[in-house]
C-alpha cells in the first residue's frame, strides 16, 4: 500500500474539492493525527508507574504473607485447643470408672 503525505493528499484534494478545502482538510487531519497520538501517549505508563505498580504488589504480596501467617496460627491454636478438649471428656469418662 502506498504512503500517502499531507502533500499527496492536499494535492489530490485540491483538484477536486478546491484548494482552500483541500488545505482545511488536510490540517484538520495533521491535527487530529496529533491529538490522538498525544492522548495515546499519555495512557502509556512510565518507568515511575511501573516502579511504583511493583512496589503496591510486594507491599500487598507481604500483607497476604502475613495474614496467611496468622490464619495457621488460629488454625493451629483451635486445633490444640480441641485436642486438649477431647482429652479432656476422655479423661473424665475413664475417671468416672
Amino acid at each position: 500500500m502506498e504512503k500517502v503525505t499531507l502533500t499527496k493528499l492536499y494535492e489530490a484534494l485540491a483538484q477536486k474539492v478546491g484548494r482552500n478545502e483541500a488545505e482545511c482538510l488536510t490540517q484538520y487531519v495533521e491535527i487530529k493525527v496529533k491529538d490522538e497520538l498525544n492522548n495515546k501517549t499519555e495512557i502509556l505508563a512510565t518507568k515511575k508507574d511501573l516502579f511504583v505498580l511493583k512496589e503496591e504488589i510486594h507491599s500487598l504480596r507481604n500483607e497476604m504473607k502475613e495474614h496467611s501467617l496468622s490464619q495457621q496460627k488460629w488454625m493451629l491454636s483451635t486445633f490444640i485447643t480441641v485436642v486438649l478438649m477431647i482429652m479432656g471428656l476422655y479423661a473424665t469418662i475413664l475417671l468416672k470408672h
